[in-house]
């Protein structure tokens, strides 16, 4: 018998185990800079509209740091392991998306689009749902992002009237409304999006009940 298929089998799984090695510490850098951007953009809760936009214009070393681990990762990943794999990295991916969202949205006071997340990522979306060829976030990473910006809204909304800004839950409470019908324009089959989706009127209540507690007292104008 010929024992050298088993030593060639053996160094074809030694390789696979280095390149997982090298791909979950890849993973655990991109958690940890996604970490970083989002302890950051966290004090623009804190702060008067003016200078939580100072926070997001602010916010671009974090990305840097982001956009080369995502570049890292990548370049260890290929097709097969992408598909494979991709549940090693994709919390963070989430988690960056995020991120993008709000800091796009306290600097613009717009929806981040797939090509914002392509910049500051370095990494293509693939909103066209095609066969992965190449390091990509997926749609379903973009879309959980922007659910996840749900939370930070409604937070901005209390936290506005906290440090004395009346006015602004009006301007969130309108845009998440419409990024609300946005969503339900979709139809949404994927189990953890769906379940996700769900929670979001509950958010937009939460930013319904403050701007309603403003206008009850009079604090801020229809």
């Amino acid at each position: 018998m010929d024992h050298q298929i088993f030593i060639d089998l053996q160094d074809r799984f030694d390789q696979e185990s280095e390149q997982f090695e090298g791909m979950k510490g890849r993973a655990k850098e991109l958690d940890r800079a996604c970490r970083v951007a989002a302890a950051q953009l966290s004090k623009a809760h804190a702060l008067p509209q003016d200078k939580a936009k100072e926070v997001a214009d602010g916010i671009g070393p974090q990305f840097d740091a982001i956009r080369e681990n995502v570049g890292s990762l990548a370049a260890l990943v290929t097709p097969a392991s992408f598909y494979r794999l991709s549940g090693m990295w994709t919390n963070a991916l989430q988690t960056a998306c995020a991120q993008i969202a709000f800091a796009v949205y306290l600097a613009e006071g717009r929806l981040a689009t797939p090509e914002d997340v392509e910049r500051r990522l370095g990494c293509k979306v693939n909103t066209s749902n095609e066969d992965v060829t190449e390091f990509m976030v997926s749609l379903e990473e973009y879309l959980h992002g922007l659910i996840s910006l749900f939370s930070e809204l409604s937070r901005l909304a209390v936290n506005s009237v906290i440090v004395g800004d009346v006015q602004r839950p009006q301007e969130i409470s309108a845009f998440a409304s419409e990024l609300y019908s946005g969503f339900q324009l979709l139809n949404l089959k994927n189990d953890s999006l769906r379940r996700r989706f769900d929670s979001i009127k509950y958010e937009v209540k939460k930013i319904e009940e403050v701007l309603y507690d403003l206008r009850v007292r009079g604090l801020a104008t229809a």
